[in-house]
């Protein structure tokens, strides 16, 4: 009896990505060896980084069916990734997806295990890089403007997709959060938000709506630097603005005790002495 070839975690980030990928003209390759992907003779790499690209393969490969060249791979990190030694190895392939400029995402359970709208972080990722690569071939093609900023946002409709807006996560949750205020049950029409950025390159934020002047629920998240071409910025907002409304309807619910405004302001006061500011937006 032969291995399995995937885990658990790995069969459902393979079903993900045949799924999203599909109307894309492009192929996901499972367990391809670095070296295969990778012009490694003489490139100047390390006899380190030559051996590792022998040995090591990337969890999944996304190759362009037209011209058969790999456009970007996915890695899903397990509880082994936190370990020295897999770190190493962790950095080794990080460095040689940016030597060779291939885009790298490396995602984990939280990436599959919720969903946002009709889209996990997995999905939202690869439906960001596909949207913005026809985003600028339009530009390229003189259909957008080449002024035009890329904004996953602004997104209106996307082939096999029912929703408008389709990867704008918290769409419908920023009308719900503007329908509290206009009966009344909050004091902000939007979630404020603060995002900051430690010297490794992580972000760090919070997002908090006030209720009145004296209590208010917040939120916190973070997320690794990516060697991805998506925001992570746009992307951490979003999560926590899922997260800041779940806080609010149990508050509603009694299910659990709103925070001081005193004390949000402590936990902003933290973020604000510990990183270095990238985005603010204040509620309405």
């Amino acid at each position: 009896m032969g291995k399995q070839i995937f885990n658990n975690y790995e069969k459902v980030t393979y079903g993900r990505l045949q799924e999203v990928c599909s109307n894309d003209n492009v192929s996901v390759f499972p367990k391809v060896r670095l070296a295969d992907i990778f012009p490694i003779n003489n490139s100047g790499i390390s006899n380190e980084e030559y051996t590792f690209s022998l040995k090591s393969h990337f969890d999944f490969t996304i190759i362009d069916n037209a011209s058969s060249l790999p456009i970007f791979a996915i890695e899903f990190d397990g509880d082994l990734h936190e370990t020295p030694g897999q770190k190493h190895l962790d950095n080794i392939k990080d460095t040689l997806a940016k030597k060779f400029d291939l885009p790298l995402l490396r995602i984990n359970a939280r990436y599959l295990e919720k969903k946002y709208r009709d889209l996990d972080l997995l999905s939202w990722c690869v439906e960001v890089w596909f949207s913005a690569e026809a985003f600028y071939k339009a530009q390229e093609n003189g259909t957008v403007p080449y002024d035009e900023l890329f904004d996953p946002e602004l997104i209106y409709y996307i082939s096999g997709k029912d929703k408008k807006f389709p990867i704008f996560l918290s769409y419908d949750i920023r009308k719900e959060i503007r329908n509290l205020y206009e009966q009344g049950k909050i004091k902000n029409s939007s979630p404020n938000i603060w995002i900051g950025k430690n010297k490794k390159g992580n972000y760090y934020g919070i997002s908090w709506i006030y209720l009145d002047n004296r209590r208010g629920v917040y939120s916190v998240s973070g997320m690794k630097g990516k060697s991805f071409p998506i925001s992570e910025i746009d992307l951490l907002q979003e999560i926590m603005i899922f997260d800041l409304y779940e806080q609010l309807q149990e508050v509603f619910a009694n299910k659990k005790e709103s925070n001081s405004n005193q004390k949000i302001s402590q936990i902003i006061d933290g973020f604000e002495k510990k990183y270095r500011l990238v985005m603010a937006a204040a509620g309405g």
